[in-house]
């Protein structure tokens, strides 16, 4: 990642830093919400960009400053479909974890959805309330949601605009847990230690199969997890992996 952002300052409202193989993404506009900026999102643009090029990167995570994870846009305009800053962030072959400390709100929940785990802490909400203002969500959250919770359960989300409170979403599955606002910081800490335990290749090829699948035919998604399979275990990876279990050690994985 660029120099500038590699020791964790803020850039327009973005910090970020790779620590043992994760990158962090840190949304930094407290008072405002942390919603988001054209300059904002060019920079949540780029740093997906050269994550995606960053062998030492295996897990990627979203997190914000402050009391709210994103309470959305701060102003609309032509840069926000000219640049979709959700969609870079949904396209990387890396898991990625939301680290929902606060309120994720229109499109800040459109870029919840767009992660593969999302952690929330108690007291954080969620709503897709674009409809009530007379807009519809942008950045995919008509598509995303519907594949998560389900269709029924999607439609009364966006046709009402109502809140959900973080055990409402862990109910309906758009959470992968609720932890105490008190122990967040060590839940998500446990988290991304138990991910980084994992070959860094069998992780993308997990995400790339659950993923892609459903929008296969069955055999077409068994054909696609036999090839991830077979790819897999051509890496170096799998033999240190096979290694580490025979020699009764943990495996160091280089994501090769």
């Amino acid at each position: 990642m660029r120099k500038r952002a590699s020791a964790g300052v803020a850039v327009r409202g973005l910090r970020t830093r790779i620590d043992d193989g994760v990158a962090w993404l840190t949304l930094d506009r407290p008072t405002q919400g942390n919603r988001i900026t054209e300059e904002l999102a060019q920079e949540l643009c780029a740093a997906a960009a050269e994550i995606e090029l960053d062998d030492r990167v295996a897990i990627v995570v979203v997190a914000a400053s402050g009391v709210s994870f994103c309470l959305g846009v701060e102003a609309g305009g032509n840069w926000e479909r000219e640049m979709d800053w959700v969609a870079a962030i949904g396209r990387l072959t890396r898991p990625v974890v939301a680290a929902i400390q606060g309120d994720a709100l229109a499109e800040g929940m459109e870029l919840a959805l767009a992660c593969d785990l999302r952690v929330a802490a108690e007291g954080a909400r969620f709503a897709l309330p674009q409809l009530t203002n007379g807009r519809l969500p942008s950045h995919g959250g008509t598509q995303r949601l519907p594949r998560i919770i389900g269709r029924m359960r999607a439609l009364d989300m966006l046709l009402t605009g109502r809140t959900l409170n973080a055990a409402e979403a862990e109910q309906l599955g758009l959470v992968s847990r609720v932890v105490r606002r008190t122990s967040f910081a060590r839940a998500l800490d446990t988290l991304i230690e138990e991910l980084k335990r994992k070959g860094p290749v069998a992780l993308r090829y997990g995400k790339e199969a659950v993923l892609k699948g459903p929008d296969m035919t069955l055999d077409q998604g068994i054909r696609l997890e036999e090839d991830l399979y077979v790819l897999l275990q051509t890496t170096r990876d799998r033999q240190e992996g096979i290694d580490a279990f025979l020699r009764k050690r943990t495996p160091v994985f280089q994501g090769k």
